[in-house]
């Protein structure tokens, strides 16, 4: 058996391995760090524009419910203003056939604006509004100013859940 002694010197020992390595202290980023991809450089932002939105992007999380966006490729033209094109997409749905998942259509795209934020509207072929999503935020590669993940949040549903969906490839 230890003594009691002993024993308690383990306990303070002990005692104070654990409270030792609290959080270090943060040290202000460099000026021009946003330069560079760091850790500062890959916050989330305002969607004041979606320069560079046009690419591929799959849901990252939470996983997709019944009927939502799980992947879609955006194409078309980006403006000041705007960005319009056509998508392919897939979404979750049980398909007895292969390829049922899939939708294209026409896109256009808002950055944050005082009437409506930030959106995407998804229409099918034939011009018919299918769903739109508001972006709530962005994330840009510091490289190739490209947007590398975006958190959308499905309208006219009373209980949305934000998601996010990441770029494949650059």
């Amino acid at each position: 058996m230890y003594s009691l002694g002993r024993l308690g010197g383990l306990l303070v020992g002990l005692g104070l391995f654990v409270g030792c390595g609290g959080q270090e202290p943060k040290v202000p980023a460099p000026e021009g760090a946003e330069s560079l991809e760091t850790a500062e450089s890959a916050l989330y932002e305002a969607p004041d524009s979606l320069s560079g939105l046009l690419g591929t992007y799959t849901r990252y999380w939470p996983p997709a419910a019944a009927e939502e966006i799980t992947s879609m490729t955006l194409t078309g033209t980006e403006y000041v203003d705007r960005v319009e094109g056509s998508y392919v997409r897939t979404v979750s749905r049980a398909c007895p056939i292969y390829g049922c998942n899939s939708e294209t259509g026409t896109f256009w795209a808002l950055p944050n604006n005082p009437a409506v934020g930030a959106v995407i509207v998804f229409k099918d072929l034939a011009g018919a509004q299918r769903d739109f999503y508001a972006i709530t935020q962005i994330q840009r590669s510091a490289l190739t100013g490209k947007i590398t993940g975006i958190v959308l949040v499905k309208g006219g549903m009373e209980a949305p859940v934000p998601f996010t969906m990441t770029r494949v490839g650059f």
